[in-house]
């Protein structure tokens, strides 16, 4: 049970109350009432527990989402402000999907399991806005979780995607954000730059943090490797507090462990990331599909137990080792994650 979310319940106990609001008849999912009834399943009596979800859905068809209208794959019952929201489209065309309330609440867990001595102040994203993306969205609802102020430099990953090729294109492009991201520390109070990994390790980005009031770095978006993580807190970024967080639209926010959890160095600077149970559930599997034992690297498979959205087992590009998790988070963590070479070729990374 997750002491840091508002659902006191287990896993099990979570999945068994998501399915019965995705599949009640009168206000359930549209989308997964036809799966159902199509196939001739109960499934609010065929699934008892997380474990019943691999024999009864097997893995989910993420074409769905590009490809069908959003408004299918949300509860009739979901009401109030909703937003759509979109994948960066890495490797094919973005998968949409609705959601109300659900990047508050990660926020609000990222927040409870950041480290205690991680400053708290205004903050200025450098990344992809608000909108469409959940970045921007996310980073909003923490400084209001916070009482501070959010600030925007608008990243478009898509359009940095398409100049990965040309370096001196994409240089200029992040020269363009850098030059934006001055202003606004030049002329405002900010703690916290909450940027991409990749932009973090751009010469101008740490003179760009040196030379102002910001007192911590907030990391997500790409992959970062051990040697790379080791530096940033020992030599680019010592001097501030540095966190990460592992995550996407589809999957919300899993937080680094904080170091009262498992210290960086104790850890050799690998970057384990805690998911937020029982929200979603991302899984370690080999080519069957079956888990890794712990401490191998295999592919994510992710589930996604919301009131507002469901995806079962849903293959992610993602690969990750599976490690075991820290009381009071003592469910699996997962580390290093990055592009598994089964979608290498077609994922550009680039500055996000």
């Amino acid at each position: 049970m997750n002491p840091h979310v508002p659902t006191e319940t287990d896993r099990d106990e979570w999945t068994r109350h998501v399915v019965e609001t995705h599949f009640d008849p009168d206000t359930g999912t549209p989308y997964w009432l036809e799966w159902a009834a199509d196939r001739g399943i109960d499934v609010r009596s065929a699934v008892d527990g997380f474990a019943d979800l691999d024999s009864v859905f097997g893995s989910f068809d993420e074409d769905v989402l590009r490809s069908l209208p959003v408004e299918r794959f949300h509860p009739q019952s979901l009401s109030g402000p909703r937003r759509v929201y979109e994948t960066g489209g890495t490797t094919g065309p973005p998968k949409r999907v609705v959601m109300a309330d659900y990047w508050r609440q990660q926020a609000a867990w990222a927040g409870r399991v950041l480290p205690e001595a991680f400053p708290r102040g205004n903050l200025l994203m450098l990344g992809p806005p608000g909108g469409a993306n959940n970045a921007g969205v996310f980073v909003e609802h923490l400084a209001d979780l916070w009482g501070t102020l959010p600030f925007f430099v608008n990243m478009d990953p898509r359009w940095a995607k398409r100049l990965a090729d040309d370096p001196r294109r994409f240089d200029e492009y992040v020269d363009h954000l850098l030059e934006q991201a001055r202003r606004v520390v030049s002329t405002q109070d900010v703690t916290v730059l909450f940027t991409t990994a990749r932009l973090l390790e751009r010469p101008a980005v740490r003179d760009l943090v040196a030379d102002s009031g910001i007192d911590a770095v907030y990391h997500g978006g790409t992959a970062l490797d051990p040697d790379t993580h080791e530096i940033f807190r020992e030599e680019w970024y010592a001097d501030v507090a540095v966190a990460g967080e592992y995550g996407n639209t589809l999957m919300g926010v899993a937080q680094e462990a904080p170091p009262r959890l498992r210290p960086p160095a104790d850890r050799n600077y690998s970057l384990d990331y805690i998911p937020c149970e029982p929200y979603f559930v991302p899984e370690v599997v080999d080519d069957d599909g079956d888990p890794v034992a712990y401490g191998e690297r295999g592919r994510v498979r992710l589930t996604v137990l919301s009131e507002e959205l469901f995806l079962p087992k849903l293959l992610e590009r993602d690969s990750a080792v599976r490690v075991r998790g820290e009381a009071p988070l003592e469910w699996d963590w997962l580390r290093n994650p990055g592009t598994a070479q089964a979608a290498t070729a077609e994922a550009t990374e680039g500055v996000y």
